[in-house]
This record gives structure tokens, sequence and C-alpha cells, in this order.
């Protein structure tokens, strides 16, 4: 069957100078029997920050207008430049907006950056969230360790071309805050976890007795792909390449599933194993 995603990018301008956000359908063909596609999120970026670390959370819809447009703004910004080249400057004319505007919600250009480190964070949570009720679902035919592997890989994916230029820019600033990339590696820490602990619940992998240490490794080779794709995009697939997903989740269930290395490590030093 053929799916698609819907990604938001900064567009056109509406009458007040704000921005509208249009939403691109990024398709991809793989079979996901028995799984709800997670719909997207319409809510106002800005909704899901509270006051804190620099940001001052707008009580009014205008306010809260400028705050989205300024966040959608460094987004889209980011993926084209390094934290470092971003200015205030910049972020105000993309989004049409002046500076005064800008430090009425942001202390600084860190506290501007801490808050889209916050927003990836909690976008991570809503698609993990997502995962765990479709994975926990048992109305219907019980999905295959092959469809859920293309779900979870898909919805992986998708958080890591949304959120490209923070990841980057996250791990370029590594050495120059406290924090830095932390935050992230202690969420996908338990993302693993918790995803490996469902998966090895399925009747493919319960007697699988090295399943949950294979999902592990093979999780870790596909979150570092996509980490890659986001800081060098050395090719041949993008990550606005539907077929990363596909190539990925095959191997994630070859490797879970298959007893090659196994076969090998019992072989006799110079022999290869019997097919």
């Amino acid at each position: 069957m053929t799916l698609s995603r819907m990604i938001r990018i900064p567009t056109t301008k509406d009458t007040d100078g704000y921005r509208l956000k249009r939403c691109y359908r990024v398709s991809f063909s793989g079979s996901t029997k028995g799984f709800p596609m997670s719909k997207p999120i319409d809510k106002p970026l800005s909704e899901s920050l509270e006051s804190g670390d620099g940001f001052v959370a707008p009580r009014y819809r205008s306010g809260q207008r400028s705050a989205d447009a300024l966040l959608e703004a460094g987004r889209a910004l980011l993926v084209e430049i390094s934290y470092e080249a971003l200015s205030i400057n910049d972020l105000c004319a993309e989004a049409d907006l002046t500076k005064g505007a800008f430090y009425r919600r942001f202390e600084s250009k860190d506290a501007f950056f801490l808050a889209l480190q916050r927003l990836a964070l909690d976008d991570a949570q809503r698609v993990q969230q997502a995962l765990e009720q479709a994975l926990a679902r048992t109305d219907g035919t019980p999905a295959t360790f092959a469809e859920c592997a293309i779900e979870v890989v898909e919805a992986v994916r998708l958080w890591h071309l949304r959120h490209r230029g923070v990841i980057r820019a996250s791990l370029q600033r590594r050495d120059h805050t406290s924090e830095g990339w932390q935050p992230f590696k202690a969420f996908a820490r338990g993302f693993v976890e918790d995803m490996a602990t469902h998966l090895t619940r399925l009747p493919e992998l319960r007697r699988n007795k090295r399943a949950a240490e294979r999902l592990t490794v093979a999780f870790q080779t596909v979150i570092a792909t996509m980490i890659n794709a986001a800081l060098n995009d050395p090719g041949p697939l993008s990550l606005a390449d539907a077929a990363m997903t596909e190539a990925l989740a095959e191997m994630l269930v070859l490797y879970v599933t298959s007893s090659a290395a196994d076969a090998v490590k019992r072989s006799p030093a110079g022999t290869a194993p019997k097919s």
C-alpha cells in the first residue's frame, strides 16, 4: 500500500505578515498492514513550550503567531546554514518580524536554539507514544515483524527529516554547551529499549533469545545512519528518500532474525558455514 507523511515547511505569508504552513506529502512504498500511521499535529509550535530557559511563552494569539513564525524560520534556516552562521537578523527577516518581536519571546540566540531542541524532543516523545500505541494494538490480525520494522523506522526517519537542522546544529555545538547532544542521546537510549521491549513480544521474536540484544545493535545502526545523513548527507540515500526506510527496515529484520552470525562463529577457522 502507498502511504504518505505530512511535513510542514514555512512558505507563503498571510495578510498580517506571518508565515502560513503548507503541508507537503512525502510518499513511500511498503507494507504496513494493520498499522495506523501517525497523524500530523496541527497545534502551534509554541504551544508545546513553557516559559523558562530564556523563553517567554505567549499569552495571546498574536504573540503565539510571532513565536511560531520565528521557530519555523529557525528550523528552515538551520537546514541550510550552521548555528554559528545564523543571526537574529536572519531569523527576523525570514519570519518577517522585527528584532523587538524576537526579544519579547527569546532572551538570546542560545535561548532560541534551546527552544528548538525542546520542540524536537517533544516531537520525539509524541512519535514514541504513537508507536507504543500502534505496537500494543490487539485488534485484527497481528502485524509481522517486517511490518512493525517499517512502521518504526519510517517514524524515526521522518523525525530526523523534520529536525535535521536542529540535529546538525546540536552536534556541531557539543563542545560549546554544557548539555549539547546529551538530551538526544538519553532519549535515544530509552526509545531503543522501549521499542525492543515491544518488538520482542511479537510471535516471531518471542522464542528468539538474542532478539533484544540484536534489536539494540540494529537500532544503533539505523539511528547512526540517520544522524550521519542529517550531519553530512553522504548519500546515496538522504533523509528525504523513502528508500532509506525500506533499506534500513530490511537490514534490521535480516540482522535480528538471521542465524548467519551464529553459523560463522561455530564454523572452524578458514571454513565457510554451510548454506
